[in-house]
């Protein structure tokens, strides 16, 4: 993980000085926000706010083991696993409603609220189609201006915390609980420190981000999700005023869940990896594509459209999971 965060860096301040150009960052341009997937990537002057929602699902289809490909049957024969109820897709759609306030030109403030629908089907018929949906954790944060330049680069520190207002009660139809993917929130109060560095060139923009969530506690049912890191690197070109292209490399290690819940019980944990606390966490590298239109004039000027599409470079598990297959983020986003 040092050596990856190093990487990031070394890259990006290599980058930054070749490109250093004349004029302070800015956001009035297609490019003057970061992929859309990326999270408290800018900040707003004293009094501006807005308003954003994305929309984003993600696939998931096929079992890993480690980092290798493993069919049912041989999940079943290594782990003992019952061959019908381990795990053959899932899908994850989320709402993600954002709101953002300067309350002054060094700190803005931001809110998110999530809603989760989820679907996990299994491989054998017996527990057939699982779902849970409603309301995530709710996330507030502060961002604080760290430092501007006069040649297009600028860098924020966000400060965060998470309440645990998703459920982590979600159940099966036959009364049994779902696994930890399945659950809607964390049932723990997390903190999310992030820092994120920006730049521009007449043409060009770039930027990195470094974020985790950290896990306060435990929560009522006796475990602890995963601490999370994660590192991200984009750029972008502006293709016309109102458009951009962006390409992003992203980095994230989640550790595996410590403790368990309390109502998931032992034989469930032998059937299936879902219900384990130890077949959970990731180290995933990923590859962004991304479109963004600002709407520079008329009665839509200030709205922005965008989208960004995700596949795997390389990934990792804790276990037996299912393979993360692509992530598509939608979004639209108001300042004014």
């Amino acid at each position: 993980m040092k050596k990856l965060t190093l990487f990031f860096i070394s890259l990006l301040l290599n980058f930054s000085v070749s490109t250093a150009h004349e004029g302070p960052w800015s956001a009035a341009r297609p490019d003057g926000h970061a992929p859309i997937s990326v999270m408290g990537d800018h900040m707003h002057a004293m009094g501006e706010w807005m308003l954003s929602y994305r929309y984003m699902t993600m696939e998931m289809e096929g079992l890993l083991d480690g980092s290798n490909d493993i069919t049912a049957s041989d999940a079943n024969s290594t782990y003992g696993y019952n061959k019908m109820m381990l795990p053959k897709s899932m899908t994850m759609d989320m709402h993600m409603f954002g709101a953002m306030h300067a309350i002054s030109d060094k700190w803005t403030l931001m809110a998110m609220l999530n809603y989760l629908d989820n679907e996990m089907i299994m491989q054998g018929t017996s527990m057939g189609k699982m779902e849970s949906n409603g309301i995530g954790d709710i996330k507030l944060a502060g961002l604080y201006d760290l430092a501007r330049w006069d040649d297009g680069r600028r860098a924020h520190l966000s400060v965060g915390l998470s309440a645990p207002t998703g459920s982590i009660d979600e159940k099966h139809s036959n009364g049994s609980f779902l696994g930890y993917g399945m659950q809607l929130g964390s049932g723990t109060w997390d903190f999310h420190p992030a820092i994120t560095y920006l730049g521009q060139t007449e043409n060009y923009s770039y930027g990195a981000q470094l974020a985790g969530i950290i896990r306060i506690g435990e929560n009522d049912q006796g475990y602890t999700l995963g601490d999370r890191f994660e590192a991200g690197l984009w750029g972008a070109r502006k293709i016309t005023e109102s458009l951009s292209a962006s390409l992003k490399l992203d980095y994230s290690s989640q550790e595996e869940v410590d403790g368990s819940h309390s109502g998931i019980t032992n034989m469930q944990k032998m059937m299936s990896p879902a219900n384990r606390p130890d077949h959970h966490g990731r180290d995933i590298t990923t590859l962004g594509l991304g479109l963004n239109y600002y709407f520079q004039n008329g009665g839509l000027k200030g709205h922005r459209l965008a989208a960004e599409w995700e596949t795997p470079l390389d990934q990792k598990v804790n276990g037996v999971q299912l393979e993360l297959d692509s992530t598509w983020t939608l979004g639209w986003q108001y300042a004014w």
